[in-house]
């Protein structure tokens, strides 16, 4: 995964905020472009400090087909996951797995969202799937050389499940969808150039990697 900086910020140096005095009128100081400016560290790496003309041109990094790709195939493989957290909704028999099945369907919905609100201000396509999880990705016909995603068959073997089977075969199919999805995140951060759409990835790249951790553990006690 490739890391990303915030924007650097210029501190308040040398303005002589507390010498001045109330019969001395204040004159508006203008900041210089050789100003020291702090850019912080990632973490667990040291502050640096940069010269004003070396920061200040920080160009904002558009985004490229990597980025569009992206948001286009994690909304098809996100609704495909709340399609099968549908399906076994009510059905669950473990506490636990009713829980993280719970979790994965609302974290995913409003993600989808925010994706599609993305590839619309930049005039891309937005799936079908982004307002009707069903659509495509219950059928399993299309999007099969998308990494993780269930077959028809699958869908339709969980659809029939019954009793403990039914979390048996969740975990087994969710698991394989997240590490799907984490391979999807590894591609962006080495082909994309959105700074948002980056995050975005680095944030599902994590929750899903603890997820499948979770979802492994139930697996071997069941």
């Amino acid at each position: 995964m490739k890391s990303r900086r915030v924007a650097p910020f210029v501190l308040a140096l040398a303005l002589g905020l507390g010498a001045c005095s109330s019969d001395e009128p204040s004159t508006p100081t203008a900041t210089s472009p050789d100003a020291p400016v702090l850019q912080p560290g990632t973490p667990g790496e040291p502050n640096t400090s940069l010269s004003g003309t070396s920061a200040v041109a920080t160009p904002s990094t558009s985004h490229n087909d990597a980025d569009v790709t992206f948001l286009q195939d994690m909304i098809v493989h996100h609704s495909q996951a709340v399609v099968m957290g549908d399906l076994v909704k009510g059905r669950l028999t473990d506490r636990k797995v009713r829980g993280i099945a719970s979790r994965i369907r609302d974290e995913q919905k409003p993600e989808m969202k925010g994706m599609a609100t993305t590839l619309k201000s930049w005039g891309e396509k937005v799936p079908v799937e982004a307002t009707n999880p069903t659509l495509g990705s219950r059928t399993g016909h299309a999007h099969h050389s998308m990494p993780g995603m269930a077959t028809k068959e699958q869908l339709d073997e969980l659809a029939t499940a019954k009793g403990a089977d039914v979390d048996r075969l969740y975990l087994d199919l969710m698991i394989a969808h997240h590490e799907g999805a984490l391979k999807m995140c590894r591609t962006l951060g080495e082909k994309g150039s959105d700074e948002r759409t980056g995050e975005l990835g680095d944030d599902i790249h994590v929750t899903q990697t603890k997820q499948i951790s979770q979802m492994k553990d139930m697996r071997r006690r069941l």
